[in-house]
């Protein structure tokens, strides 16, 4: 709403004969208000040399990586995502194109080394695509996962991780065997089903036969 409104025109009165709509008068003032204050323009002012600095823009947003991951996750078949499909997925738009000039080289090749091997992107943190062509993280935080994961935290988490995949299996693999039993109950009883009304079937013919 700021950029798309409040933005687009000079002056206070401007923006309040242009309130949004479906935005009532007095909640639209107060935003504007906020929006005006010293503080909230020295913020904006400081975000965006920080985004003109950014050595590596991203279209995460206000959700950030992490939250970009989590949907990831729970939309991925196997409820696993690789570092470099985050870092694909969060440094392009929805339809796929990437809106940062100085950056598409760089997707490009690592869209071509996953098409090539696409297992590459499940190789540890200095060997998979992201680390091939934008270089090896060093000791702060790991590119494509977001504020505070470190190459310590990633390493730390593995093996748990692991540990609940192997759990997972498990409860697959258990969950497979209770069907197969059940599905040879359900042909054991049917057979049972059969063999009682042949049987049954046959009565007559014995009690006609008997002397």
């Amino acid at each position: 709403m700021r950029r798309k409104v409040y933005d687009r025109y000079s002056t206070n009165s401007e923006r309040m004969e242009n309130i949004p709509k479906r935005t009532k008068k007095e909640d639209w003032e107060s935003f504007i208000e906020i929006c005006s204050t010293n503080e909230e323009k020295i913020k904006r002012e400081k975000g965006k040399l920080s985004r003109e600095h950014m050595k590596l823009p991203h279209t995460s947003g206000r959700l950030g990586c992490a939250r970009i991951e989590e949907e990831l996750i729970k939309e991925s078949p196997d409820g696993t995502v690789t570092r470099t499909y985050v870092f694909v997925t969060t440094h392009t738009s929805k339809d796929g194109s990437c809106p940062f000039l100085e950056l598409r080289p760089s997707l490009d090749e690592i869209k071509r080394l996953v098409s090539l091997d696409p297992y590459l992107g499940e190789k540890d943190l200095d060997n998979d695509p992201v680390a091939k062509v934008i270089g090896r993280d060093g000791k702060g935080r790991v590119r494509g996962l977001g504020t505070g994961v470190t190459k310590i935290v990633v390493h730390a988490s593995a093996p748990y991780i692991k540990i609940v995949e192997e759990e997972k299996r498990k409860c697959e693999s258990a969950d497979e065997n209770v069907k197969l039993v059940m599905q040879r109950l359900d042909e054991e009883t049917r057979a049972r089903k059969i063999l009682v009304e042949k049987l049954e079937g046959y009565a007559p013919e014995f009690e006609n036969t008997s002397p």
